[in-house]
């Protein structure tokens, strides 16, 4: 007896769970009013009937080692900085996801790059949010003339991929993903049956094609990209564009990449005539006109494949509330209460009594356990009202018993250090044995422990 499909699902918006019946919760994601009911292709799901074919179908095997390197040449966006978070460049044949919240530039950011793509290809622009007069509109405040960039409003799938067979343009730009369906679904466009099934038939015509495909995808309030379990595990490359509307600054990164690394980061300025990016980031996170500086150290942080000088600022105050308060911006707020329980109970400073404020200049947000050594050094300044040099750099993992650890890849992260003209860098002994010999610039200085920390301050 043939077993009965339900006709009907019930799928959560937010992590794309399914369940047979609707809740106001979902159990997976714990998020509430996300669960939708859906239907599959056509008004029932249907069950694949097994049939038998012929013998064999498939490609056979073959080992490993006779595949050939694909030889393919990247694309150049024009922007050096969004090639390296890419790689690179635009590899042909992927299928890249651009997240980002509403108004923080996704769409100038792909505007400006189908500008520069357009000098040497076609660019297809599909714009289901808005009108090509629109799109025009702010290509003029852009100053972009191109003849190479074909606006479209369409908003089926299958549309859409008989433009791209029929252009073959270099590139195409889908903004947003979440404004086209397939029109054989029922679902209406933004539901995870629909963002899967547009996903997926746009991540096969990249790769039959060998068309990159970028896709425009919206932030949730929670802060993730809607469907993201759909839609990141089947495109190539996910980059999160963020910043304050307020900023004037925003920042590309790459949280997975295929034919990268990971973690890397660009960094745009918004200005009137369009996004500008910043090559010089020690303007924006580093402020050093003054020798000496209260609460403010500097120290060095990974960000992919590259190293990237920070400033970690701190001030401590006496509180006005029963219960002092620990505060922290662009910084893991435990690991600041962690270190300050370290700090009072082996150097003896009573933090308890006193109001901790930590925050990472520039508008960047880091946990990486190699600031350690820099937060506790700017906790210390300013609990003692002692300055530190503007040329000294802190870096290294404090422990629970107030040891000063070692952290990785320090030779990349000396070499950025000793770039921006530092003449000393205090790190655990460890370190300073094992990299003695790249040192060239500036003096190593190593310690075992925080209480050898106040001995460097002025």
């Amino acid at each position: 007896m043939k077993k009965k499909i339900p006709a009907k699902i019930y799928i959560c918006q937010s992590c794309g769970e399914n369940f047979p019946r609707w809740s106001g919760k979902c159990p997976g994601c714990e998020s509430w009013n996300t669960i939708i009911e859906e239907t599959g292709s056509g008004s029932k799901f249907t069950e694949k009937k097994r049939t038998i074919l012929d013998p064999k179908r498939y490609e056979d095997p073959i080992s490993i080692n006779k595949i050939e390197e694909e030889k393919f040449q990247r694309i150049k966006t024009g922007f050096s900085e969004l090639d390296l978070v890419l790689g690179g460049g635009i590899v042909p044949g992927s299928l890249v996801l651009i997240g980002g919240e509403p108004g923080v530039g996704k769409s100038t950011l792909i505007l400006e790059v189908a500008k520069n793509l357009s000098n040497k290809d076609k660019v297809l622009y599909i714009s289901g949010e808005e009108s090509a007069s629109q799109i025009g509109l702010r290509a003029k405040r852009l100053g972009i003339q191109s003849d190479n960039i074909l606006l479209s409003s369409e908003g089926y799938a299958e549309n859409i991929i008989q433009m791209i067979e029929h252009i073959r343009p270099g590139v195409v730009f889908i903004d947003s993903i979440q404004t086209v369906q397939r029109e054989a679904l029922p679902n209406q466009a933004g539901t995870v049956t629909q963002l899967r099934e547009c996903t997926q038939i746009f991540l096969e015509t990249s790769k039959r094609l060998s068309i990159p495909i970028f896709l425009i995808g919206h932030i949730t309030k929670e802060g993730l990209i809607a469907g993201p379990k759909v839609l990141e595990h089947l495109v190539d490359t996910v980059l999160y564009f963020e910043g304050d509307k307020l900023n004037y600054y925003r920042i590309l990164r790459a949280v997975k990449n295929r034919f990268g690394s990971v973690g890397d980061i660009a960094v745009f300025e918004m200005k009137t005539s369009g996004l500008e990016e910043v090559i010089n980031r020690n303007d924006l996170f580093l402020f050093r006109d003054a020798d000496t500086q209260e609460g403010s150290v500097l120290s060095v942080v990974l960000e992919g494949s590259r190293a990237l000088s920070v400033e970690v600022q701190a001030l401590v105050a006496k509180t006005s509330f029963s219960q002092a308060r620990r505060m922290s911006e662009g910084l893991d707020n435990k690991r600041l209460i962690l270190l300050c329980a370290v700090i009072e109970k082996y150097l003896g400073i009573p933090l308890s009594q006193s109001d901790v404020f930590a925050n990472l200049a520039g508008g960047l947000t880091v946990d990486e356990p190699s600031l350690d050594l820099a937060i506790c050094s700017a906790i210390l300044s300013s609990a003692t009202n002692r300055s530190v040099s503007s040329t000294t750099a802190f870096l290294g993992e404090v422990g629970l018993s107030g040891e000063v650890r070692n952290v990785g890849q320090l030779g990349l992260r000396l070499k950025e250090l000793e770039a921006i003209g530092l003449e000393k860098v205090i790190l655990p002994v460890s370190a300073k044995n094992e990299w003695k010999k790249e040192n060239s610039g500036f003096q190593l200085i190593g310690i075992k422990h925080l209480r050898e920390l106040t001995e460097y301050f002025d």
